[in-house]
């Protein structure tokens, strides 16, 4: 197990298959030898839409086998070998990063959410509608990135959050016949998300939420790192961050604006954030925005 090779969008036989890849999305359409990959145990997203003949695969010493308008979603630290495609097989495949959707879709829809519905099940039959507007996102995507441009990366990001949020829509029929009745930890990590997500300004300690969903503090922690694989602080913290980045980036208020509007208790406390979670002072975040440094 600890020589099995690790499958990242770095990898030198990943590179050979990809059309297109900035080191946290790839796209594929075309996989010669998928065998060539395998096995390795993944450290990123792979989501494949057969589009002609058959694949088959075994991940976690399970065999999974996919056919046309399929549609087969494999989560990192998954396993995976032995694979086989059919003569014909066509397929499309997109690769992205647990960091780049964390970045891209709020959290309460992302990875945790998927891992949960596709860890005993990785394939699901997609309506022949649903296959096309996979497809008509892939191509759209393909033909902007067959085109570079100084803009390249932000379209592509910014095409790739409607593609998330159709998929999500799709697999939530899936979900509702397939996805196993939720644990008590995973109820209350939801309810958590939800309401880091509903507050603005939003408040910094684990214990404001604690005592809100009625648990303590320590077992709120447990729960998320067991459930979304972070401690509640940093999960607080990305939420804030987010806050941050959108204000620095997009509004003209003054860093003490922010600061006031965010309720930290003065400029030197919010100064000794911004550093500890972009590098930089806010100030100089948001000269490198302007300069274009920032994606």
């Amino acid at each position: 197990m600890e020589n099995l090779r690790k499958a990242n969008l770095k990898d030198a036989e990943i590179q050979k298959e990809v059309m297109y890849n900035d080191g946290e999305l790839a796209l594929i359409d075309n996989i010669h030898d998928i065998n060539a990959l395998l096995p390795c145990q993944l450290e990123i997203f792979v989501i494949v839409l057969v589009l002609e003949g058959k694949a088959s695969v075994s991940i976690n010493g399970i065999r999974y086998e996919a056919g046309k308008n399929d549609l087969f979603i494999c989560p990192p630290n998954n396993i995976v070998e032995n694979g086989m495609m059919s003569l014909g097989f066509k397929g499309y495949c997109v690769c992205v990063s647990a960091d780049y959707i964390r970045r891209t879709i709020p959290l309460a829809d992302n990875s945790w959410n998927l891992k949960l519905l596709f860890e005993n099940n990785p394939v699901c039959s997609l309506q022949p509608d649903e296959a096309k507007i996979f497809c008509q996102y892939y191509d759209l995507l393909c033909s902007k990135v067959r085109h570079p441009s100084p803009v390249q990366k932000k379209v592509t990001d910014a095409l790739m959050l409607p593609f998330f949020y159709d998929m999500q829509h799709v697999l939530s029929r899936v979900a509702r016949c397939d996805l196993r009745p939720f644990t008590a930890g995973e109820q209350l990590f939801r309810r958590f998300i939800d309401l880091l997500g509903s507050l603005y300004p939003k408040p910094r300690s684990v214990s404001f939420y604690a005592g809100q969903l009625n648990v303590t503090p320590k077992y709120l922690s447990a729960v998320c790192r067991h459930v979304g694989g972070q401690r509640a602080s940093d999960l607080i913290d990305r939420y804030v961050s987010k806050d941050i980045d959108y204000l620095l980036k997009h509004t003209q208020k003054s860093v003490k604006e922010i600061c006031i509007e965010l309720e930290f208790p003065n400029l030197s406390f919010f100064g000794k954030y911004v550093r500890r979670h972009f590098g930089v002072s806010p100030t100089a975040y948001r000269e490198q925005v302007i300069r274009g440094e920032v994606k």
